[in-house]
């Protein structure tokens, strides 16, 4: 029988991690305070994550750390002495995107699970059998993968992680550049700005109700549980390390729900109730996502970006700071608030609610209407739809259920209390545990009042907020005395010795030394590198350009192609390409190399010569990842940096409207970006031509539209 699925839920905290455990995850991931995709979450603390992994050990949980962001050579010595933290401390895997920590962590901790992160763009077949082959155990597939996709990767040996709730990005992950390029902050480096959330034009038009052109709903495949199970899915991740608490434990519930019922042969359905709930909590708009085929309508929040919660009534008017409004559902004090206006929602609070006799009330009901305090603008106008975007009374008694704590855990205890002889317990759990624990004081013939049975399991019983749930006690008593402070003792010293055992999860063999030894690679024979988008104007090209060695350039998505194994002469985009053999090969600009660790791996998989480093490096990071390498192996990398053209920003399944004639957007301050259609994807591109002076790499690579751009660059240049 394989395995039960595992339910993985985030924590951005140690409140959201005692959440999910609360909830009834199997797992969680978190992120360490650096390195983590979610830089802005508030992540843990070295001593925040000790307590952590033994508050979620004890009770049968598992932890995965995040560490999957692009590294650059300045990051790469304090990566590693953290990833050698989160091993000594007893993780249970690690999530990685860069290529270099990957190989490092394969090499020196080979008894650390390490786990693809989405972020390394595994988005294919090929791509899950080379990481497989890597070592990798477990890949996260990309979010744009349909179901019959991850089946049959399921079938390739490897775990595979499925995202099933909570926002998605609306690019490829990994292969995002809109927020470096737009506002200055690397997705790729944890620091993601949300471009995809902001307002543009369309073809320099804009529709009210499109505004948020690249926004995409929340994923919510809840009712897809039993496919994904006989899909063969080894993990169900739920998106929302920046959420609070509330949110992971409602979600973690449902989804708990939803499983369990499977594997007792019961129907499951989310009730209207519960749907309401999860609204309330943080929704955009749900879809199945590309998971299960949803179109673009299905997929995209055009309208608005943000939290929507629930309808809960109309404006009637507003008049000196209030507003009036008809309820068609509950409202409690300290709900929170918004009133979809234009140009942008009115929030407010419900600090003050009155009734239509001007009396305070903590509460109205549906079909009552009242008058709220609202000062923030813009003003509310009669008709506007009232939304409660949060409810005081849920989140309470979410916190309540929180608060209280869980006997999960069936251990058994045995004890002997014999005359002129130690108070013994023995206390074991199902998992194989097994502590024994003596008093100091010797138990002694009663000359008054014998120490009864039932009061020695009543003290036993005392587990306090351990998850321990007691199934049995064995024991015998005599006509005996010892203090019942004795007893508690004892159990409190069996308990926590328990819990450390528990704590404690696996036997590591200790880090190994990093070694890799490479050969000097045949110097590339073109030092010049274009790209033309253009498969016509490519050909062009050939007149142009004297003693060009034209590469081919593999796709940066092929979900659903067959990737060849033997590429020569090939610039290589995606991990699904580091597979087969390769000949006078380069390492391109989309597989994020970054440091001299990443660079060296490359190198180990030979008939790769070049590598076309991250775009997003400056000149400085470049050389210091080249001295490095050179201090290491002893011969210098054959590195080409970017120097001209436009990049994608953004790579889109399925596009992002149904508007057939979409030719670029624009942003709020007209920044124009192109959209051009490659298969069945839309690429952004970059607004404006980037021309940058190459001082240290070996060569050079442009990306260009068209023959004629490529005559007049050359034309600027002589």
């Amino acid at each position: 029988m394989k395995d039960k699925i595992e339910l993985l839920s985030p924590a951005g905290n140690m409140e959201a991690l005692k959440a999910a455990v609360s909830a009834g995850c199997d797992a969680v991931y978190l992120g360490m305070q650096n390195y983590s995709a979610r830089a802005y979450a508030g992540n843990f603390s070295h001593e925040e994550f000790i307590e952590a992994i033994a508050y979620c050990h004890i009770r049968g949980v598992k932890i995965y750390v995040t560490m999957n962001t692009m590294l650059y050579e300045t990051e790469i010595e304090r990566s590693k002495k953290e990833i050698d933290f989160i091993y000594q401390n007893d993780a249970d895997g690690v999530l990685i995107q860069d290529l270099g920590l990957f190989h490092y962590v394969r090499t020196c901790y080979p008894d650390l699970d390490v786990h693809c992160s989405t972020q390394m763009h595994v988005h294919n077949l090929t791509g899950v059998r080379f990481m497989k082959e890597q070592g990798a155990k477990r890949a996260v597939l990309a979010r744009e993968t349909p179901i019959e996709l991850v089946e049959q990767a399921c079938r390739i040996g490897i775990p595979i992680e499925v995202f099933v709730y909570g926002a998605i990005c609306i690019s490829y992950s990994g292969q995002c550049l809109m927020s470096s390029v737009m506002k200055k902050r690397s997705a790729n480096r944890g620091m993601c700005a949300q471009c995809c959330r902001l307002k543009y034009d369309l073809n320099g038009k804009k529709n009210a109700k499109h505004e948020y052109l690249l926004s995409p709903k929340d994923l919510n495949v809840i009712d897809e549980i039993p496919a994904l199970i006989e899909a063969g899915v080894s993990s169900l991740k739920i998106e929302g390390r920046m959420k609070r608490p509330e949110y992971v434990w409602l979600v973690t519930k449902t989804f708990r729900e939803a499983i369990d019922a499977y594997y007792e042969g019961r129907s499951y359905r989310v009730d209207a109730q519960r749907n309401k709930e999860l609204m309330l909590m943080f929704n955009r708009g749900f879809s199945k996502g590309h998971l299960f085929h949803a179109n673009t309508d299905e997929r995209m929040s055009h309208f608005r970006p943000n939290h929507q919660g629930i309808e809960i009534g109309r404006v009637i008017q507003y008049q000196k700071g209030r507003v009036q409004v008809a309820l068609n559902a509950p409202l409690h004090q300290h709900d929170g608030l918004r009133i979809i206006n234009e140009p942008s929602d009115t929030g407010l609070t419900a600090v003050k609610i009155y009734d239509q006799k001007e009396n305070l009330v903590n509460h109205a009901e549906a079909g009552e209407t009242v008058w709220l305090d609202c000062h923030d603008l813009p003003t509310p106008k009669a008709g506007q739809k009232l939304h409660k975007t949060s409810d005081a009374v849920l989140l309470k008694s979410i916190d309540e259920k929180i608060a209280e704590p869980e006997h999960t855990i069936p251990i058994m205890m045995k004890y002997t209390a014999e005359k002129d002889a130690p108070f013994c317990l023995q206390v074991m759990d199902n998992d194989g545990h097994c502590v024994s624990v003596s008093s100091e004081q010797t138990v002694q013939a009663a000359k008054n009042a014998p120490l009864l049975a039932n009061k020695i399991e009543a003290s036993l019983r005392k587990v306090g907020d351990l998850p321990y749930l007691i199934s049995s006690i064995q024991g015998n008593t005599g006509n005996i005395f010892l203090p019942v402070s004795a007893v508690n003792e004892v159990r409190r010293q069996g308990l926590e010795e328990l819990s450390r055992q528990r704590a404690s999860v696996h036997i590591r063999k200790g880090r190994k030394e990093y070694h890799l030894d490479l050969a000097r690679p045949e110097a590339p024979a073109e030092k010049d590198l274009i790209f033309c988008r253009s498969e016509e104007h490519m050909a062009q090209m050939n007149v142009y350009t004297q003693g060009y060695g034209r590469h081919q350039i593999a796709p940066v998505v092929n979900q659903n192609g067959n990737p060849p194994l033997n590429y020569e002469n090939t610039i290589l985009s995606s991990v699904c390409d580091l597979a087969g053999e390769h000949h006078a090969c380069i390492a391109g600009m989309t597989l994020n190399i970054a440091n001299s660790y990443a660079m060296a791996y490359i190198y180990s998989l030979k008939g790769i010569n070049g590598i076309i480093v991250s775009s997003e490096m400056d000149e400085s990071n470049i050389q210091m990842s080249m001295d490095a390498f050179v201090k290491r192996y002893g011969f210098q990398p054959y590195l080409y940096q970017f120097v001209y053209g436009r990049r994608t920003l953004m790579y889109i399944k399925d596009g992002f409207t149904d508007d057939l004639e979409a030719k670029y957007i624009s942003d709020l301050q007209k920044k124009s970006c192109g959209v051009q259609k490659n298969a069945d994807t839309a690429e952004i591109l970059e607004p404006e031509i980037i021309r940058k002076e190459n001082h240290v790499c070996y060569g050079t690579y442009k990306i260009i539209q068209s023959a004629d751009e490529y005559r007049k660059m050359n034309e600027e240049n002589e």
